[in-house]
Formats: structure tokens, C-alpha cells, sequence
């Protein structure tokens, strides 16, 4: 997070140097986010030491560990962000951007054997995570009524919603009681990402275009520590986006 300050500054410094035409825009998009399937380990508890704390180290037994696949499946999310655009002529303009950004995905779990059911799936897999996102140099062509741009993206997480397990409960008891719990070996979320973005628009209204574009990040949503490793490889996010800008000044 400390590199993005000057970074920042660094950008909105050099647009004001040169400066001769400015335009402030607010861009708005829904997002799709792809990962790819990956490899998993899951370890399967039956039974706690301690009943309801529901930890790995609390396992009445030694812990079942199988190695099998994860499905991955695409969600929505949105980017809600301002641009600060300036333009060296008629053809060319740099920009800045920052703003917020929502990626979300889910994946089921294949499980040959447990203790509690054989071939299943756990669904009780989706994932939110919720990004401060800096676009700090972007090169964009226009061309009429057409504009294509692409450049860095990095972002910071704000906040996250997934788990690493999935509990089995006694519904017959009240309170209910866990009977066991499947954990997956999946770390923390990754505090920065790293990537690249690049899109198309069309003006379709007087100063409104819609957008077509992507970005990808180029490391892993979840910190290396904790993590197994087939899952850190594999998990490095894309994003399809389809949105709108409305052009708000030129000064």
C-alpha cells in the first residue's frame, strides 16, 4: 500500500505538467471473474476434542488427508471507479484511476471417501473479495467514436468473504453439535495484486460509452503461507467487464 501514494502522485504530477485538456469521468462495470480448476488437498476431521471448537489442531483424531480436484465456477462482481484523463492530441490521452472493485467465484470439491459420505461434492465454496483498485498509467487511442486503452492495475484488498471448511453438524442435538469438518490447506487472501487491463468503447450518447474489456492479475489471490502450492499456482484471477462511461467535465 505504500508504493501506491507515490505512485499516484507521481502520475497526477506528471498529467498536470503538461497539461493543456482534461476530462473527468465516471466508469461503471459489471465483472465476471474465471479461475481455473485446480488441484486441492482437504483434510477430514471426524470428531473434536473440545466440542464446537472447530479447529484443525482440536481433532479427536489424526485427520484424513486426500489430495482431489476443485471446479471452479465464474461470479459477478462490479468497478466503480474515477478517471482523470489528459490529452496530448487529437489521437492520444494518458490517465489515471482508482476506485473499487468486487470480484467474487465459487468451486465445488470432489470427495471419493470420508466418514460421513462417499463421491460427493462440497459446494460450501464462494468467494468475495473487495479491492481499493489504482489504474496509475493508462494509454488510450481514439479513433471518432471509438477508443481503445491498456495499461497496469494494481490493487488492495479491503475485504473478504470466503472460508477454508465446511462442518458437519448433529441437527438432533440443540445446540448442534460438530460431529466433524473438511479443511481445506488454503491461506489468508493476498493483501496486493498485481496486472494488466485493456479495453474497448464506442461513444453510444452524447458523452457516454460502452465498454468492453478484461484485466488479468499476474499473482495469486491467496498469500503463498498456509497455501497449497497447486492451489497458489492456479490461483491467479481473469476478468471480463462490460460496462459504461459518462464523461462528468473537461477543463
Amino acid at each position: 500500500m505504500k508504493l501506491l501514494i507515490p505512485l499516484a502522485a507521481l502520475t497526477l504530477v506528471t498529467l498536470t505538467a503538461t497539461a493543456q485538456k482534461f476530462e473527468l469521468q465516471i466508469n461503471a462495470n459489471g465483472n465476471f471473474t474465471w479461475l481455473p480448476d485446480f488441484k486441492n488437498r482437504i483434510y477430514i476431521v471426524d470428531g473434536f476434542i473440545v466440542p464446537n471448537l472447530i479447529d484443525i489442531n482440536n481433532a479427536r483424531n489424526p485427520p484424513v488427508i486426500t489430495e482431489t480436484r476443485s471446479e471452479t465456477r465464474p461470479g459477478g462482481g462490479y468497478t466503480i471507479e474515477a478517471e482523470v484523463a489528459k490529452r496530448i492530441n487529437e489521437r492520444w490521452k494518458l490517465s489515471f484511476a482508482v476506485g473499487v472493485m468486487e470480484m467474487s467465484f465459487s468451486y465445488r470439491t470432489y470427495i471419493a471417501q470420508s466418514f460421513y459420505r462417499n463421491d460427493f461434492y462440497l459446494g460450501n465454496s464462494n468467494t468475495n473479495l473487495t479491492y481499493l483498485i489504482i489504474r496509475p498509467v493508462n494509454v488510450a487511442f481514439n479513433s471518432k467514436r471509438f477508443i481503445i486503452q491498456g495499461g497496469p492495475v494494481v490493487s488492495y484488498l479491503l475485504g473478504k468473504k470466503y472460508t477454508n471448511r465446511v462442518v458437519i453438524y448433529d441437527i438432533n442435538t440443540h445446540p448442534w453439535e460438530a460431529l466433524g469438518a473438511f479443511f481445506e490447506e488454503k491461506g489468508d487472501a493476498q493483501k496486493m495484486l498485481y496486472g494488466a487491463h485493456a479495453y474497448a468503447g464506442i461513444n453510444v450518447a452524447r458523452n457516454i460509452d460502452l465498454l468492453v474489456g478484461s484485466q488479468y492479475f499476474f499473482n495469486s489471490i491467496y498469500k503463498k503461507e498456509g497455501t497449497y502450492k497447486p492451489l497458489y499456482d492456479k490461483g491467479k484471477a481473469f476478468q471480463a467487464q462490460l460496462g459504461i462511461s459518462y464523461h462528468l467535465a473537461r477543463f
